[in-house]
């Protein structure tokens, strides 16, 4: 019965829920949408269900590791606890509208702290172009020369250089660049798809038995 209720029910749940969502998506009908409207709102529950389960699982995780002296980021896993209850009991108090504290917080602590880190991951991002644009192979080559042209066009001194370096790099970024992005994007839609049917037709079993067993 416990592997009925673990396995079989979550399948036949999902099994029901995919037919349905393909039976919507190509046969919509008004009673359908009623039904769809009903489901979107039981998603919203769920959903933020998951998210305490996700803000109770944190805080355990976190909490270990704070008290954890050997672990090295145990200060930091402090500051995070700190922070995730200070912001929750703040915004419980003050609100969470224009000109609350919550807000002052978010705008003049979290957004900074946002810039900082991406600001950092471009040298991450420099350091990996470094390595990739070494002239081994024909088609690093032509990374390189596709990388350089579109780089001088950013800047005054390309079109100094030559008055076609933005014709060309206008044209990288129109027909490469977005046929090398669609190309990626119809792999993704293919293999989210596939995914999905192995899903629902309990092909991929791992979603429903744990992580790890199949």
């Amino acid at each position: 019965m416990f592997m009925f209720l673990k396995k079989t029910v979550p399948f036949l749940i999902t099994l029901g829920m995919g037919i349905y969502t393909f039976a919507y998506y190509f046969m919509p009908h008004r009673a359908m949408q009623n039904i769809w409207d009903q489901l979107s709102n039981w998603a919203i529950i769920v959903g933020g269900g998951s998210m305490a389960v996700g803000i109770v699982s944190m805080f355990r995780t976190y909490y270990k590791r704070s008290m954890n002296r050997a672990d090295p980021n145990r200060y930091y896993c402090m500051i995070t606890l700190v922070c995730m209850v200070g912001m929750a009991v703040i915004g419980f108090v003050t609100g969470i509208g224009d000109g609350t504290l919550f807000n002052d917080l978010f705008l003049n602590v979290m957004l900074p702290l946002e810039s900082t880190m991406f600001s950092l991951l471009a040298f991450y991002i420099a350091s990996a172009a470094f390595r990739s644009f070494r002239l081994k192979t024909f088609s690093a080559g032509l990374l390189l020369f596709a990388a350089v042209v579109v780089m001088l066009a950013q800047i005054p001194a390309g079109e100094n250089i030559s008055k076609q370096i933005p014709v060309i790099a206008a044209w990288i970024n129109e027909y490469p660049n977005v046929a090398a992005q669609r190309a990626i994007m119809i792999g993704i839609a293919i293999g989210s798809v596939a995914t999905a049917l192995k899903i629902i037709l309990g092909i991929d079993k791992s979603v429903f038995s744990g992580a790890g067993k199949v």
